[in-house]
Protein backbone atom coordinates (compact mmCIF):
# COMPACT_ATOMS: atom_id res chain seq x y z
CA UNK A 1 0.00 0.00 0.00
CA UNK A 2 1.30 3.44 -0.98
CA UNK A 3 1.01 6.81 0.57
CA UNK A 4 0.04 10.09 -1.08
CA UNK A 5 1.84 13.21 0.10
CA UNK A 6 -0.60 16.04 0.65
CA UNK A 7 0.59 19.62 1.03
CA UNK A 8 -0.34 21.73 4.00
CA UNK A 9 -3.78 23.26 4.24
CA UNK A 10 -3.53 26.65 2.44
CA UNK A 11 -5.58 28.32 5.16
CA UNK A 12 -2.97 27.49 7.80
CA UNK A 13 0.04 28.51 5.70
CA UNK A 14 1.37 32.06 6.11
CA UNK A 15 2.38 32.19 2.45
CA UNK A 16 -1.12 31.46 1.13
CA UNK A 17 -3.18 32.80 3.97
CA UNK A 18 -5.76 35.57 3.82
CA UNK A 19 -3.70 38.18 5.67
CA UNK A 20 -0.50 37.60 3.70
CA UNK A 21 -2.32 37.69 0.35
CA UNK A 22 -4.11 40.90 1.30
CA UNK A 23 -0.87 42.57 2.38
CA UNK A 24 0.87 41.52 -0.86
CA UNK A 25 -1.98 43.02 -2.89
CA UNK A 26 -1.90 46.28 -0.94
CA UNK A 27 1.88 46.42 -1.38
CA UNK A 28 1.51 46.09 -5.16
CA UNK A 29 -1.17 48.80 -5.25
CA UNK A 30 0.91 51.23 -3.16
CA UNK A 31 3.99 50.50 -5.31
CA UNK A 32 2.18 51.37 -8.58
CA UNK A 33 0.58 54.44 -6.96
CA UNK A 34 3.96 55.75 -5.75
CA UNK A 35 5.67 55.14 -9.13
CA UNK A 36 2.95 57.01 -11.01
CA UNK A 37 2.82 59.79 -8.42
CA UNK A 38 6.59 60.37 -8.71
CA UNK A 39 6.41 60.07 -12.56
CA UNK A 40 8.69 57.02 -12.56
CA UNK A 41 6.07 55.07 -14.50
CA UNK A 42 3.64 56.25 -17.17
CA UNK A 43 -0.05 56.05 -16.28
CA UNK A 44 -2.25 54.12 -18.71
CA UNK A 45 -5.35 56.05 -17.69
CA UNK A 46 -6.94 57.94 -20.58
CA UNK A 47 -8.12 61.45 -19.73
CA UNK A 48 -11.55 61.07 -21.30
CA UNK A 49 -13.33 63.16 -22.75
CA UNK A 50 -10.30 65.35 -23.54
CA UNK A 51 -8.48 62.36 -25.06
CA UNK A 52 -10.57 59.86 -27.01
CA UNK A 53 -9.64 56.20 -27.11
CA UNK A 54 -9.23 54.74 -30.60
CA UNK A 55 -10.96 51.36 -30.82
CA UNK A 56 -10.37 48.91 -33.65
CA UNK A 57 -12.56 48.80 -36.75
CA UNK A 58 -14.29 45.68 -35.40
CA UNK A 59 -15.66 47.52 -32.35
CA UNK A 60 -19.46 47.22 -31.99
CA UNK A 61 -20.77 50.66 -31.01
CA UNK A 62 -23.90 52.65 -31.75
CA UNK A 63 -26.33 51.42 -34.41
CA UNK A 64 -27.12 53.09 -37.72
CA UNK A 65 -29.26 52.17 -40.71
CA UNK A 66 -27.80 52.12 -44.20
CA UNK A 67 -29.38 53.66 -47.28
CA UNK A 68 -29.76 52.64 -50.89
CA UNK A 69 -28.00 54.80 -53.48
CA UNK A 70 -31.37 56.56 -54.05
CA UNK A 71 -31.45 57.61 -50.37
CA UNK A 72 -34.20 55.23 -49.17
CA UNK A 73 -33.73 52.97 -46.17
CA UNK A 74 -32.21 49.63 -47.16
CA UNK A 75 -34.23 47.62 -44.60
CA UNK A 76 -36.84 45.28 -46.12
CA UNK A 77 -38.63 44.64 -42.79
CA UNK A 78 -37.81 40.92 -42.80
CA UNK A 79 -37.70 40.85 -38.97
CA UNK A 80 -34.50 38.76 -38.88
CA UNK A 81 -32.67 41.33 -36.73
CA UNK A 82 -35.56 41.53 -34.25
CA UNK A 83 -35.88 37.74 -34.13
CA UNK A 84 -32.15 37.26 -33.61
CA UNK A 85 -31.82 39.93 -30.88
CA UNK A 86 -31.23 38.28 -27.48
CA UNK A 87 -32.34 41.43 -25.61
CA UNK A 88 -35.49 41.82 -27.76
CA UNK A 89 -34.87 45.54 -28.06
CA UNK A 90 -35.73 45.95 -31.78
CA UNK A 91 -39.30 46.77 -32.83
CA UNK A 92 -40.32 46.79 -36.50
CA UNK A 93 -43.68 47.58 -38.10
CA UNK A 94 -43.75 46.64 -41.78
CA UNK A 95 -45.59 48.34 -44.60
CA UNK A 96 -46.12 47.66 -48.32
CA UNK A 97 -43.68 49.43 -50.60
CA UNK A 98 -44.84 51.30 -53.69
CA UNK A 99 -41.66 50.15 -55.46
CA UNK A 100 -42.37 46.89 -57.34
CA UNK A 101 -38.83 45.60 -56.73
CA UNK A 102 -39.20 45.88 -52.96
CA UNK A 103 -41.99 44.03 -51.22
CA UNK A 104 -41.86 45.65 -47.75
CA UNK A 105 -40.20 48.49 -45.90
CA UNK A 106 -40.24 49.49 -42.23
CA UNK A 107 -42.96 51.98 -41.29
CA UNK A 108 -41.47 51.99 -37.81
CA UNK A 109 -38.00 50.77 -36.80
CA UNK A 110 -36.99 51.32 -33.18
CA UNK A 111 -34.11 50.18 -30.97
CA UNK A 112 -34.37 50.53 -27.20
CA UNK A 113 -30.73 51.38 -26.61
CA UNK A 114 -30.94 50.85 -22.83
CA UNK A 115 -31.87 47.19 -23.37
CA UNK A 116 -29.34 46.55 -26.16
CA UNK A 117 -26.29 44.43 -25.27
CA UNK A 118 -24.32 45.46 -28.42
CA UNK A 119 -23.72 41.85 -29.42
CA UNK A 120 -23.90 42.51 -33.17
CA UNK A 121 -26.37 39.67 -33.86
CA UNK A 122 -28.70 42.11 -35.64
CA UNK A 123 -25.88 43.13 -37.97
CA UNK A 124 -24.96 39.50 -38.68
CA UNK A 125 -28.58 38.42 -39.28
CA UNK A 126 -29.45 41.17 -41.77
CA UNK A 127 -29.46 39.74 -45.31
CA UNK A 128 -29.47 43.16 -47.03
CA UNK A 129 -26.82 44.95 -44.94
CA UNK A 130 -29.39 47.40 -43.57
CA UNK A 131 -28.21 47.69 -39.97
CA UNK A 132 -24.67 48.19 -38.79
CA UNK A 133 -22.95 48.89 -35.53
CA UNK A 134 -20.54 51.79 -35.88
CA UNK A 135 -17.47 52.79 -33.93
CA UNK A 136 -19.19 55.39 -31.76
CA UNK A 137 -18.86 54.39 -28.11
CA UNK A 138 -19.77 57.57 -26.25
CA UNK A 139 -23.50 57.39 -25.53
CA UNK A 140 -23.71 59.18 -22.21
CA UNK A 141 -26.84 61.23 -21.64
CA UNK A 142 -29.48 62.47 -19.27
CA UNK A 143 -32.46 60.46 -17.96
CA UNK A 144 -34.93 62.64 -19.82
CA UNK A 145 -33.10 62.01 -23.10
CA UNK A 146 -34.86 59.84 -25.64
CA UNK A 147 -33.26 56.38 -25.38
CA UNK A 148 -35.39 54.69 -28.03
CA UNK A 149 -33.71 55.30 -31.39
CA UNK A 150 -36.22 55.69 -34.22
CA UNK A 151 -35.80 55.00 -37.94
CA UNK A 152 -35.31 58.69 -38.74
CA UNK A 153 -32.67 59.07 -36.04
CA UNK A 154 -30.82 55.92 -37.12
CA UNK A 155 -30.78 57.09 -40.75
CA UNK A 156 -29.85 60.74 -40.15
CA UNK A 157 -27.65 60.87 -37.08
CA UNK A 158 -25.44 63.98 -37.21
CA UNK A 159 -22.44 61.96 -35.96
CA UNK A 160 -22.75 59.68 -38.99
CA UNK A 161 -22.68 62.48 -41.55
CA UNK A 162 -19.20 63.66 -40.59
CA UNK A 163 -17.75 60.27 -39.60
CA UNK A 164 -19.23 57.82 -42.12
CA UNK A 165 -19.87 59.78 -45.28
CA UNK A 166 -20.42 57.26 -48.09
CA UNK A 167 -20.09 54.25 -45.76
CA UNK A 168 -23.75 54.73 -44.81
CA UNK A 169 -24.78 53.97 -48.41
CA UNK A 170 -24.63 50.21 -48.78
CA UNK A 171 -23.44 48.96 -52.15
CA UNK A 172 -24.69 45.41 -51.60
CA UNK A 173 -26.89 44.12 -54.41
CA UNK A 174 -30.28 42.94 -53.24
CA UNK A 175 -31.51 39.43 -54.10
CA UNK A 176 -28.10 38.41 -55.43
CA UNK A 177 -26.41 35.44 -53.78
CA UNK A 178 -22.81 36.00 -52.84
CA UNK A 179 -20.47 33.66 -54.77
CA UNK A 180 -18.93 32.45 -51.50
CA UNK A 181 -22.14 30.59 -50.57
CA UNK A 182 -22.29 28.57 -53.78
CA UNK A 183 -21.71 24.89 -53.10
CA UNK A 184 -19.02 22.89 -54.85
CA UNK A 185 -21.07 19.70 -54.43
CA UNK A 186 -22.86 18.37 -57.53
CA UNK A 187 -26.64 18.71 -57.80
CA UNK A 188 -26.94 20.91 -54.72
CA UNK A 189 -28.39 23.90 -56.61
CA UNK A 190 -30.98 22.36 -58.87
CA UNK A 191 -32.99 24.34 -61.31
CA UNK A 192 -36.45 23.38 -62.44
CA UNK A 193 -39.25 21.66 -60.56
CA UNK A 194 -38.92 20.59 -56.96
CA UNK A 195 -39.49 17.21 -55.39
Amino acid sequence: MGYINVSKDPQKSLKNGYLATTLLGLGQTISVFAKQLLKLEESVTIQWPEVEYQYSERFKGAHFLTKRPDGQVRCTACFLCATNCPAQCITIVAGQSSDKGIEKFPLRFEIDILRCVFCGYCEEACPVDAIRLGSEYSMAGLPEQKWVYTKDYLLNRPENKKRLGDKQISKKEENVKDPSVESKLPHIHRTGSGH
